[in-house]
């Protein structure tokens, strides 16, 4: 039998999705309880990673087990009242024996948010960027054209990616500023290892003048890098949604 999770999590307590030694990460919270119910080895698979910090609205993960019968109702319930309460269980579904959450992915969106000239409140901390000035419209969706279509993410991913294809294809990049938020998502076929957070970061020094329309373009070549490139903190970043 093979089961569907759809979780949401604030990653402010955790390293990240991918279970790692001596760690605390979302996946190995949520295999650990499937292990207690279940009695028996469980390997729960994730849509992809998501960084130390990084929050999630809809991660995908699917796991296989001998048992052939279950209530996925009462499974829903009993993870939801085993784990943290910054880690939920959405929905539990069936689905066929060869889903996998990763490679049956098609697309994936991410959500980033920014809190601008106010402070963050008690409820937003850890949860948005924030950034004590305004932040112009026009020029962050100026910037936001050039990476529409399939591009060459080389300069847009984090040191230590092992891939040996760096190509994406971006189908949207949509920017929506209410009053002291904006709101960024980015969908796209795939992400590289903190590509999200690195086109944040470029987004925001393109606004402020300090890389140019060029600048941007051959990094987007694969030809040069960007002069300043830097990676905007996990707190503002959500894995959003993931479509098969």
């Amino acid at each position: 039998m093979n089961i569907k999770l759809e979780v949401q999590y604030i990653g402010t307590n955790y390293y990240g999705w991918q279970k790692q030694a001596n760690r605390q990460t979302v996946q190995d919270e949520i295999q650990k309880k499937l292990e207690k119910i279940y009695k028996e080895k469980i390997i729960l698979l994730g849509s992809g990673r998501t960084d130390s910090g990084v929050h999630a609205i809809k991660q995908i993960a699917n796991f296989h087990t001998k048992k052939n019968v279950i209530n996925l109702i009462a499974l829903r319930n009993k993870l939801n009242q085993g784990l943290n309460s910054d880690i939920r269980i959405n929905k539990c579904i069936e689905v066929n024996d060869d889903f996998h959450s990763q490679h049956s992915c098609k697309k994936k969106t991410y959500l980033y948010k920014i809190k601008i000239n106010e402070p963050c409140n008690v409820f937003e901390t850890n949860q948005f960027l924030y950034i004590n000035k305004d932040l112009k419209l026009n020029k962050l969706k100026e910037f936001s054209s050039f990476f529409i279509g399939e591009h060459n993410f080389i300069f847009f991913c984090k040191t230590g990616y092992s891939g040996n294809d760096t190509r994406r294809t971006i189908y949207s990049f949509k920017i929506t500023k209410r009053k002291s938020t904006i709101e960024i998502k980015i969908t796209g076929n795939g992400f590289l290892r903190g590509m999200v957070r690195l086109i944040i970061g470029a987004l925001i020094n393109y606004e402020k003048n300090k890389i140019t329309k060029n600048d941007v373009v051959n990094a987007l070549k694969g030809k040069k890098k960007l002069k300043i490139n830097l990676s905007v903190p996990a707190c503002g970043l959500y894995l959003y949604d993931v479509k098969y």
